[in-house]
């Protein structure tokens, strides 16, 4: 496969997805049980279930909806992991038969969107699901170009005597695309684990709310309401659909 599809992801992280060093969900849970109220909120590229899991054990109703069934499988290994209804879909152009008070889509996922329109369509699917007066919440990195030379870089993270990891990724500044691969390397073979990203910067973020009928409410640099500033590395953006 050379093309990113939605369903790239799954099948090739699903072993490795929770190794990873990513942030402690409880500053997220509290931040999104207080704007689900009570309400049903829907978690759009739910995965292994970081977040919705703990989120679920709060009390706060609420369904998911990934692209991949392959990682969605390992959320159901775990406590509670059977006890959320999960759609399988594109968050670009899902639709399901219910209504939400709160939608959230952390970690960069609308990143996952290869193309400034496909994310458009993301946010008029969210502001179809929405109840009136209903949230939508975005986690995602703050673009920095600078971190990248000649249009491309290679980041050795991990070396170990029966191993090597290493960050390979290419840029192209044109069109918002960092195309990202993290190759482990042993003795009996190579792994590789890619992500493609198209990027968005947080005012195109704003745009592509008010195209799709949200209206922006707040914008923070981290989940302890932190404010936004020029030295934050990731943002969260708070939209809502009108009453």
């Amino acid at each position: 496969m050379t093309e990113w599809q939605p369903e790239t992801y799954g099948p090739r992280w699903k072993n490795v997805y929770d190794e990873i060093d990513w942030p402690q969900p409880e500053g997220a849970v509290d931040f999104l049980a207080r704007h689900a109220g009570s309400g049903r909120a829907l978690e759009l590229a739910i995965g292994t279930g970081r977040v919705a899991l703990p989120l679920a054990a709060r009390g706060v109703r609420l369904d998911g909806l990934d692209a991949s069934p392959e990682i969605v499988e390992v959320m159901r290994g775990k406590p509670g992991g059977d006890d959320i209804e999960v759609f399988t879909g594109n968050i670009a152009d899902f639709k399901i038969e219910r209504k939400y008070s709160l939608i959230f889509l952390l970690l960069n996922s609308l990143y996952a969107l290869q193309t400034q329109e496909e994310q458009i369509q993301c946010f008029e699917a969210v502001a179809r699901h929405l109840e009136p007066g209903g949230k939508f919440v975005v986690e995602a990195f703050m673009p920095d170009p600078t971190r990248f030379r000649f249009n491309g870089r290679a980041h050795v993270y991990d070396v170990g005597l029966d191993h090597v990891r290493i960050e390979a990724d290419t840029f192209d500044r044109a069109n918002q695309i960092i195309k990202e691969n993290h190759v482990e390397i042993r003795e009996t073979g190579i792994k590789l684990y890619p992500a493609f990203l198209r990027y968005a910067w947080p005012s195109e973020m704003d745009l592509m709310a008010r195209i799709a009928g949200l209206t922006p409410r707040g914008r923070w640099g981290d989940w302890n309401n932190v404010p936004f500033d020029s030295w934050s590395e990731n943002y969260i953006g708070l939209y809502q659909k009108p009453e």
